[in-house]
């Protein structure tokens, strides 16, 4: 097959998607290991924008000239194989990311998969994070812990940002939960791709959860594995105790974030957008600080092990009568996911309102300000 063809599906999938393949003969590479064979590149090309546009075997098989047969036989085998979106009798195009990448890796079931794994990663080398974090409206956003609602309560909240006392569905990892009418527990693609490379975590593998739409989506494909809701509220805990970060899609709608993603900050791409970029528009950090009571403290120093960012650190000390031994937040770094208050033995941490920072309500809005918003 030409590289015209993947060149075609390259820019259909950046339509109306903020997260957007460059044209690189890297990105054409992977691309045709996704779609390798002149029916599935046919297919897939005719989708305009990823996500919105589905059509049926019968549509799909008068706009590529394949007989019916045929269309579903290639079909089905890409949505084994992850690479193409099926809900209900339709099929349609996968944004990158969040989409193909998961779907693809999380699937497992393609030959090719050390070499996409391998090839990914060499994109990801070129710069890719910085194109995709380089609004002023970023597409990600970390939840607080679970354990927020108990942890705020004796905490004034600051009147400078607005008072807001009740935590909103954004805010509150449980309420997505909660609101869900379909969740399936699915392996974290970014760990299971390192782990193709040979390079392992110890964070849990199968934490991360599909919502609604998604969770639909990866059921249709018999990946995952559906749960109630009661098994996810503990998989959100083992998440915290094993010290991985909440994050979805930047936006406050119930239904908007589609996927929650429990990150650790030595493989995730969300999050390496910040440790290893240093680019503060990675994501939106929470609307909420960690405020440390010295008074009861014990300097156990259990918060700054736990702590993703490595935004906490001990102030030793310098007076004879240790009055300047305490633990510090360094601000600039801290992303407001609460694991240090969950964690912390004593509950000298509380989680404190900062910001009063309220994401688009729509994923199309997300979509639209992410766009808009972009610094080049």
């Amino acid at each position: 097959m030409s590289d015209d063809i993947y060149d075609t599906i390259r820019r259909h999938m950046n339509a109306v998607w903020p997260l957007k393949l460059p044209k690189h003969k890297k990105i054409l590479e992977f691309l045709k290991l996704m779609f390798p064979t002149e029916e599935e590149a046919k297919i897939i090309s005719i989708f305009d924008q990823p996500l919105l546009d589905q059509k049926n075997p019968q549509k799909i098989a008068k706009l590529t000239g394949l007989d019916l047969e045929k269309v579903n036989e290639t079909c089905e085998k890409m949505v084994e194989k992850g690479v193409i979106l099926k809900s209900g009798k339709k099929f349609g195009l996968l944004p990158i990311m969040p989409g193909l990448f998961e779907f693809y890796f999380i699937s497992g079931k393609d030959e090719n998969l050390v070499q996409a794994a391998e090839l990914f990663h060499e994109i990801i080398d070129l710069g890719l994070l910085n194109e995709w974090y380089s609004s002023d409206y970023p597409f990600f956003r970390t939840l607080p812990s679970s354990s927020l609602s108990q942890k705020i309560k004796t905490v004034e909240i600051n009147e400078d940002v607005g008072a807001q006392h009740e935590i909103l569905v954004f805010e509150d990892v449980e309420k997505y939960v909660q609101l869900a009418k379909s969740i399936t527990v699915v392996k974290c693609a970014c760990r299971t791709t390192y782990a193709l490379l040979g390079e392992t975590c110890e964070k849990p593998m199968e934490i991360c959860m599909a919502l609604n739409l998604a969770s639909n989506a990866l059921n249709d494909y018999h990946l995952g594995r559906p749960i109630s809701k009661e098994e996810a509220l503990e998989l959100l805990k083992v998440a915290e105790d094993n010290g991985l970060v909440h994050t979805i899609i930047n936006g406050s709608g119930p239904d908007t974030p589609m996927l929650i993603c429990n990150c650790c900050s030595c493989h995730c791409g969300v999050l390496n957008g910040l440790t290893k970029l240093n680019n503060p528009r990675a994501f939106a950090k929470s609307n909420f600080r960690p405020e440390i009571d010295r008074s009861i403290c014990k300097r156990c120093e259990t918060c700054l092990k736990i702590c993703p960012m490595s935004a906490i650190w001990h102030h030793w000390p310098h007076q004879a009568d240790l009055s300047d031994n305490f633990i510090i937040i360094k601000e600039e770094r801290c992303i407001g996911c609460g694991l240090c208050a969950h964690h912390c033995q004593t509950e000298a941490i509380s989680m404190k309102r900062v910001s009063n920072d309220i994401p688009e309500e729509t994923l199309l809005g997300v979509l639209t300000q992410v766009e808009q918003q972009k610094n080049h």
